[in-house]
Protein backbone atom coordinates (compact mmCIF):
# COMPACT_ATOMS: atom_id res chain seq x y z
CA UNK A 1 0.00 0.00 0.00
CA UNK A 2 1.19 2.98 -1.12
CA UNK A 3 1.05 6.30 2.09
CA UNK A 4 -1.21 8.92 -0.27
CA UNK A 5 -2.18 11.72 2.05
CA UNK A 6 -6.02 12.33 3.74
CA UNK A 7 -7.77 15.22 4.13
CA UNK A 8 -9.95 14.92 6.91
CA UNK A 9 -12.36 17.09 7.05
CA UNK A 10 -14.58 18.17 10.16
CA UNK A 11 -17.43 21.08 10.11
CA UNK A 12 -17.70 22.61 13.56
CA UNK A 13 -20.77 24.13 15.01
CA UNK A 14 -21.48 24.45 18.65
CA UNK A 15 -19.71 20.81 19.65
CA UNK A 16 -18.21 21.73 22.67
CA UNK A 17 -19.54 18.99 24.73
CA UNK A 18 -17.77 16.64 21.73
CA UNK A 19 -15.20 18.08 19.72
CA UNK A 20 -12.02 16.73 21.74
CA UNK A 21 -13.19 13.43 21.82
CA UNK A 22 -13.87 13.42 18.26
CA UNK A 23 -10.84 15.08 17.15
CA UNK A 24 -8.26 12.90 19.23
CA UNK A 25 -10.07 9.65 17.30
CA UNK A 26 -8.26 11.03 14.29
CA UNK A 27 -5.58 12.50 15.78
CA UNK A 28 -5.07 8.25 17.09
CA UNK A 29 -5.49 7.01 14.30
CA UNK A 30 -2.98 4.37 13.29
CA UNK A 31 -2.86 6.06 9.34
CA UNK A 32 -0.77 8.88 10.18
CA UNK A 33 -0.40 10.52 7.07
CA UNK A 34 -2.94 13.09 7.67
CA UNK A 35 -4.18 16.59 7.29
CA UNK A 36 -7.36 17.59 9.15
CA UNK A 37 -9.11 20.84 8.62
CA UNK A 38 -11.44 21.95 11.26
CA UNK A 39 -13.23 24.50 10.35
CA UNK A 40 -15.62 26.80 12.92
CA UNK A 41 -18.68 27.60 11.32
CA UNK A 42 -19.18 30.75 14.05
CA UNK A 43 -19.73 28.53 17.13
CA UNK A 44 -21.23 30.55 20.37
CA UNK A 45 -19.81 27.99 22.90
CA UNK A 46 -16.13 27.25 23.28
CA UNK A 47 -15.77 25.19 20.36
CA UNK A 48 -13.30 27.88 18.54
CA UNK A 49 -10.93 27.98 21.45
CA UNK A 50 -10.91 23.97 21.64
CA UNK A 51 -9.66 23.69 18.56
CA UNK A 52 -7.01 26.54 19.43
CA UNK A 53 -5.57 24.52 21.88
CA UNK A 54 -5.46 21.02 20.28
CA UNK A 55 -4.06 22.64 16.94
CA UNK A 56 -1.02 24.04 19.13
CA UNK A 57 -0.06 20.20 20.29
CA UNK A 58 -0.65 18.64 16.64
CA UNK A 59 0.70 20.12 13.53
CA UNK A 60 -1.41 17.79 11.67
CA UNK A 61 -4.70 19.99 12.80
CA UNK A 62 -5.56 23.34 10.70
CA UNK A 63 -8.29 25.20 12.28
CA UNK A 64 -10.25 27.35 9.93
CA UNK A 65 -13.29 30.24 10.49
CA UNK A 66 -15.87 31.19 8.60
CA UNK A 67 -16.45 34.81 8.40
CA UNK A 68 -20.16 33.91 9.09
CA UNK A 69 -22.00 31.45 9.83
CA UNK A 70 -22.45 29.18 6.29
CA UNK A 71 -24.13 26.03 7.55
CA UNK A 72 -22.90 22.90 6.70
CA UNK A 73 -23.36 22.71 2.68
CA UNK A 74 -21.23 25.66 2.54
CA UNK A 75 -19.08 24.81 4.64
CA UNK A 76 -18.12 21.04 3.42
CA UNK A 77 -18.02 22.64 -0.34
CA UNK A 78 -15.52 25.28 0.90
CA UNK A 79 -13.24 22.64 3.24
CA UNK A 80 -12.96 20.51 0.06
CA UNK A 81 -11.64 23.32 -1.46
CA UNK A 82 -9.06 23.17 1.29
CA UNK A 83 -7.91 19.69 0.93
CA UNK A 84 -5.02 18.56 -0.26
CA UNK A 85 -4.77 15.16 -0.11
CA UNK A 86 -5.51 11.82 -2.91
CA UNK A 87 -8.05 11.24 -0.44
CA UNK A 88 -10.87 13.23 1.32
CA UNK A 89 -12.07 11.67 4.65
CA UNK A 90 -15.09 12.99 6.31
CA UNK A 91 -15.71 13.20 9.98
CA UNK A 92 -18.46 14.64 12.16
CA UNK A 93 -17.40 16.91 15.43
CA UNK A 94 -19.68 14.83 17.96
CA UNK A 95 -18.50 11.36 16.18
CA UNK A 96 -15.81 8.84 17.14
CA UNK A 97 -13.52 6.97 14.79
CA UNK A 98 -12.16 4.01 15.70
CA UNK A 99 -8.83 3.36 15.30
CA UNK A 100 -7.81 1.50 12.66
CA UNK A 101 -10.57 3.59 10.52
CA UNK A 102 -8.85 5.77 7.70
CA UNK A 103 -6.35 2.84 7.45
CA UNK A 104 -8.39 0.27 6.35
CA UNK A 105 -10.16 2.91 4.01
CA UNK A 106 -6.71 3.98 2.49
CA UNK A 107 -6.62 0.25 2.12
CA UNK A 108 -9.45 -0.41 0.68
CA UNK A 109 -9.09 2.66 -2.45
CA UNK A 110 -5.84 1.52 -2.93
CA UNK A 111 -6.72 -1.50 -4.36
CA UNK A 112 -9.57 -0.95 -5.62
CA UNK A 113 -8.89 1.81 -8.09
CA UNK A 114 -12.06 1.15 -9.78
CA UNK A 115 -13.78 2.67 -6.63
CA UNK A 116 -13.96 6.79 -5.81
CA UNK A 117 -16.08 6.48 -2.67
CA UNK A 118 -15.91 3.91 0.65
CA UNK A 119 -17.71 4.08 3.75
CA UNK A 120 -17.84 1.53 6.62
CA UNK A 121 -20.58 -0.10 8.85
CA UNK A 122 -21.02 1.86 12.38
CA UNK A 123 -22.42 1.97 16.02
CA UNK A 124 -25.33 4.43 16.84
CA UNK A 125 -25.55 5.30 20.15
CA UNK A 126 -27.59 7.86 22.48
CA UNK A 127 -25.19 10.39 24.36
CA UNK A 128 -27.57 9.39 27.13
CA UNK A 129 -26.95 5.77 27.04
CA UNK A 130 -22.77 6.11 26.26
CA UNK A 131 -22.25 2.33 26.47
CA UNK A 132 -25.48 0.45 24.75
CA UNK A 133 -24.48 0.45 20.86
CA UNK A 134 -27.02 -0.62 17.75
CA UNK A 135 -24.92 -2.05 15.18
CA UNK A 136 -26.30 -0.63 11.74
CA UNK A 137 -25.59 -2.87 8.48
CA UNK A 138 -25.75 -1.50 5.23
CA UNK A 139 -24.65 -3.89 1.79
CA UNK A 140 -20.83 -3.96 1.21
CA UNK A 141 -20.51 -3.99 -2.94
CA UNK A 142 -21.24 -1.79 -5.35
CA UNK A 143 -23.72 -3.56 -7.40
CA UNK A 144 -25.95 -4.39 -4.16
CA UNK A 145 -25.47 -0.79 -2.53
CA UNK A 146 -26.61 0.73 -6.54
CA UNK A 147 -30.26 -1.45 -5.53
CA UNK A 148 -29.95 -0.17 -1.53
CA UNK A 149 -29.77 3.20 -2.64
CA UNK A 150 -32.98 3.74 -4.46
CA UNK A 151 -34.56 4.01 -1.21
CA UNK A 152 -31.89 4.99 1.46
CA UNK A 153 -28.65 5.98 1.61
CA UNK A 154 -25.98 3.28 1.97
CA UNK A 155 -23.29 5.30 2.94
CA UNK A 156 -22.29 6.32 6.04
CA UNK A 157 -21.05 10.32 5.80
CA UNK A 158 -19.38 10.58 8.81
CA UNK A 159 -17.50 7.89 7.65
CA UNK A 160 -16.67 8.05 4.57
CA UNK A 161 -13.69 8.81 2.13
CA UNK A 162 -13.79 9.58 -0.94
CA UNK A 163 -11.43 10.07 -3.74
CA UNK A 164 -10.40 14.21 -4.63
CA UNK A 165 -11.37 13.37 -8.03
CA UNK A 166 -15.19 12.85 -7.43
CA UNK A 167 -15.21 16.57 -7.13
CA UNK A 168 -12.35 17.82 -9.46
CA UNK A 169 -12.99 15.64 -12.26
CA UNK A 170 -16.72 14.27 -11.86
CA UNK A 171 -17.67 17.76 -11.14
CA UNK A 172 -19.95 16.65 -7.67
CA UNK A 173 -20.17 18.45 -4.96
CA UNK A 174 -22.73 18.84 -2.13
CA UNK A 175 -26.23 20.52 -3.25
CA UNK A 176 -28.21 23.03 -0.71
CA UNK A 177 -31.57 21.94 -3.20
CA UNK A 178 -30.59 18.86 -1.28
CA UNK A 179 -30.59 20.25 2.62
CA UNK A 180 -30.59 17.62 5.17
CA UNK A 181 -30.07 14.79 2.49
CA UNK A 182 -27.26 16.36 0.49
CA UNK A 183 -25.13 13.25 1.21
CA UNK A 184 -27.03 11.40 0.35
CA UNK A 185 -28.14 12.96 -3.21
CA UNK A 186 -23.95 13.02 -3.68
CA UNK A 187 -23.74 9.27 -3.25
CA UNK A 188 -27.27 8.63 -5.33
CA UNK A 189 -25.84 11.13 -8.48
CA UNK A 190 -22.23 9.03 -7.59
CA UNK A 191 -23.54 5.92 -8.62
CA UNK A 192 -24.48 6.44 -12.02
CA UNK A 193 -20.61 7.76 -12.71
CA UNK A 194 -18.39 5.39 -10.37
CA UNK A 195 -18.35 2.47 -7.74
CA UNK A 196 -19.08 2.83 -4.36
CA UNK A 197 -18.60 0.32 -1.29
CA UNK A 198 -18.35 -0.39 2.53
CA UNK A 199 -15.95 -1.75 4.36
CA UNK A 200 -17.77 -4.68 6.66
CA UNK A 201 -16.41 -3.49 9.98
CA UNK A 202 -17.90 -0.97 12.00
CA UNK A 203 -15.50 1.52 11.91
CA UNK A 204 -17.48 5.02 13.74
CA UNK A 205 -19.43 5.15 16.72
CA UNK A 206 -22.19 7.17 15.76
CA UNK A 207 -23.50 9.66 18.49
CA UNK A 208 -27.53 10.52 18.42
CA UNK A 209 -28.54 13.41 20.56
CA UNK A 210 -31.63 15.85 20.29
CA UNK A 211 -29.60 18.50 19.03
CA UNK A 212 -28.82 17.03 15.45
CA UNK A 213 -29.80 18.48 12.58
CA UNK A 214 -31.26 15.04 11.54
CA UNK A 215 -33.26 15.04 14.76
CA UNK A 216 -34.74 19.11 14.58
CA UNK A 217 -35.49 19.12 10.68
CA UNK A 218 -37.33 15.15 10.23
CA UNK A 219 -40.59 16.77 7.74
CA UNK A 220 -37.81 18.71 5.84
CA UNK A 221 -35.63 15.73 5.24
CA UNK A 222 -38.30 13.85 4.52
CA UNK A 223 -39.12 16.24 1.61
CA UNK A 224 -35.95 16.62 0.03
CA UNK A 225 -35.47 13.10 0.09
CA UNK A 226 -37.88 12.51 -2.75
CA UNK A 227 -36.00 15.03 -4.68
CA UNK A 228 -33.16 12.81 -4.34
CA UNK A 229 -35.84 10.05 -5.66
CA UNK A 230 -35.90 12.18 -8.95
CA UNK A 231 -32.07 11.72 -9.14
CA UNK A 232 -33.12 7.85 -9.61
CA UNK A 233 -35.57 8.63 -11.88
CA UNK A 234 -34.14 10.97 -14.30
CA UNK A 235 -30.98 8.25 -14.80
CA UNK A 236 -33.73 4.95 -14.83
CA UNK A 237 -36.12 6.72 -16.95
CA UNK A 238 -38.80 6.59 -14.49
CA UNK A 239 -41.56 10.03 -14.21
CA UNK A 240 -41.09 12.85 -12.38
CA UNK A 241 -44.25 13.95 -11.39
CA UNK A 242 -45.17 14.72 -7.96
CA UNK A 243 -48.27 11.47 -8.12
CA UNK A 244 -45.63 9.52 -9.18
CA UNK A 245 -43.14 10.65 -6.86
CA UNK A 246 -45.58 10.42 -3.69
CA UNK A 247 -45.76 6.45 -4.78
CA UNK A 248 -41.87 5.95 -4.69
CA UNK A 249 -41.86 7.74 -1.55
CA UNK A 250 -44.35 4.96 -0.44
CA UNK A 251 -42.61 2.13 -1.42
CA UNK A 252 -39.31 3.63 0.14
CA UNK A 253 -40.98 4.23 3.29
CA UNK A 254 -42.84 1.14 3.31
CA UNK A 255 -46.06 2.72 4.15
CA UNK A 256 -48.65 3.31 1.61
CA UNK A 257 -49.99 7.08 1.49
CA UNK A 258 -53.47 5.42 0.55
CA UNK A 259 -55.00 2.24 3.04
CA UNK A 260 -56.50 0.86 -0.36
CA UNK A 261 -55.93 -2.33 -2.60
CA UNK A 262 -55.66 0.20 -5.41
CA UNK A 263 -52.82 1.82 -3.79
CA UNK A 264 -51.14 -1.57 -2.94
CA UNK A 265 -51.74 -2.08 -6.44
CA UNK A 266 -50.06 0.88 -7.82
CA UNK A 267 -47.08 0.50 -5.37
CA UNK A 268 -46.51 -3.44 -6.50
CA UNK A 269 -46.48 -2.36 -9.98
CA UNK A 270 -43.70 0.50 -9.15
CA UNK A 271 -41.91 -2.05 -7.88
CA UNK A 272 -42.19 -5.02 -10.81
CA UNK A 273 -41.44 -2.20 -12.87
CA UNK A 274 -37.95 -1.61 -11.16
CA UNK A 275 -37.41 -5.30 -12.17
CA UNK A 276 -38.14 -5.55 -15.39
CA UNK A 277 -36.17 -2.20 -15.75
CA UNK A 278 -33.26 -4.06 -14.27
CA UNK A 279 -33.42 -7.06 -16.37
CA UNK A 280 -33.75 -5.35 -19.49
CA UNK A 281 -30.52 -3.19 -18.35
CA UNK A 282 -28.96 -4.07 -14.88
CA UNK A 283 -28.24 -1.31 -12.92
CA UNK A 284 -27.71 -3.44 -9.64
CA UNK A 285 -27.69 -7.45 -8.51
CA UNK A 286 -30.60 -8.50 -9.76
CA UNK A 287 -31.19 -11.08 -7.05
CA UNK A 288 -30.90 -8.66 -3.94
CA UNK A 289 -33.34 -6.26 -5.69
CA UNK A 290 -35.79 -8.97 -5.65
CA UNK A 291 -35.02 -9.44 -1.85
CA UNK A 292 -34.72 -5.81 -1.08
CA UNK A 293 -38.45 -5.32 -3.09
CA UNK A 294 -40.14 -8.50 -1.08
CA UNK A 295 -39.21 -7.17 1.69
CA UNK A 296 -40.57 -3.52 1.06
CA UNK A 297 -43.74 -5.43 -0.13
CA UNK A 298 -44.27 -7.66 2.92
CA UNK A 299 -43.90 -4.34 4.84
CA UNK A 300 -46.04 -2.11 2.84
CA UNK A 301 -48.51 -4.53 3.18
CA UNK A 302 -48.00 -4.85 6.92
CA UNK A 303 -48.48 -0.96 7.28
CA UNK A 304 -51.76 -0.97 4.95
CA UNK A 305 -53.87 -0.81 7.54
CA UNK A 306 -56.08 -3.04 5.59
CA UNK A 307 -56.71 -6.34 8.28
CA UNK A 308 -56.32 -9.32 7.49
CA UNK A 309 -57.68 -9.22 4.34
CA UNK A 310 -54.93 -8.22 3.03
CA UNK A 311 -52.89 -11.05 3.44
CA UNK A 312 -54.52 -12.81 0.28
CA UNK A 313 -53.49 -9.84 -1.70
CA UNK A 314 -50.09 -9.55 0.00
CA UNK A 315 -49.42 -13.77 -1.29
CA UNK A 316 -50.90 -13.78 -4.72
CA UNK A 317 -47.64 -10.88 -5.51
CA UNK A 318 -45.29 -11.88 -7.64
CA UNK A 319 -42.89 -10.19 -5.08
CA UNK A 320 -43.72 -11.97 -2.36
CA UNK A 321 -41.10 -14.43 -1.30
CA UNK A 322 -41.64 -17.03 1.79
CA UNK A 323 -38.13 -18.06 1.75
CA UNK A 324 -36.73 -14.31 2.45
CA UNK A 325 -38.81 -13.51 5.70
CA UNK A 326 -38.31 -14.37 9.40
CA UNK A 327 -40.56 -15.68 12.00
CA UNK A 328 -40.35 -12.27 13.77
CA UNK A 329 -41.63 -10.56 10.21
CA UNK A 330 -44.16 -13.09 10.04
CA UNK A 331 -45.31 -11.88 13.87
CA UNK A 332 -45.28 -8.21 13.09
CA UNK A 333 -47.22 -9.01 9.76
CA UNK A 334 -49.89 -10.57 11.87
CA UNK A 335 -49.68 -8.14 14.54
CA UNK A 336 -50.59 -4.87 12.36
CA UNK A 337 -53.19 -6.53 9.95
CA UNK A 338 -55.13 -8.27 13.09
CA UNK A 339 -54.89 -4.75 14.89
CA UNK A 340 -54.73 -2.32 11.86
CA UNK A 341 -51.84 -1.07 13.60
CA UNK A 342 -50.89 2.57 11.86
CA UNK A 343 -46.90 3.13 11.22
CA UNK A 344 -44.66 4.44 13.94
CA UNK A 345 -40.58 5.36 12.81
CA UNK A 346 -38.38 3.68 15.55
CA UNK A 347 -35.28 4.94 17.05
CA UNK A 348 -33.04 3.22 14.35
CA UNK A 349 -35.79 4.55 11.35
CA UNK A 350 -34.90 7.99 12.26
CA UNK A 351 -31.50 7.54 12.88
CA UNK A 352 -30.91 6.30 9.26
CA UNK A 353 -33.75 8.03 7.57
CA UNK A 354 -35.85 4.80 6.78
Amino acid sequence: MNNPLVSVLMPCYNVEKYVEESMNSILSQTYTKLQIIAIDDCSTDNTADILDRLAKQDSRILVVRNDRNLKLIKTLNKGISLCNGEFVARMDADDISLPSRIEKEVEFLTQNTDHDIVSTQFYAFRSDKPNKYYRHHSPLHDDELRGYMLFKSGICHPAVMIRKRVFKELGLKFEEEYLHVEDYALWSEAIYKTKIANVKEPLLLYRVHESQVSSLNEDLQAENKKKVFKIHCRHLGLPQDREFIDLYSSVAESVPLYSSFEYLDKCEEFMCSLIRKNNEHPFCNAAYLDRMLSFHWLRLCANSRLGLKVLKRLKASPLYKEKNYSSRDFAILYTKCTFKLKYKKSFIYKLVFR
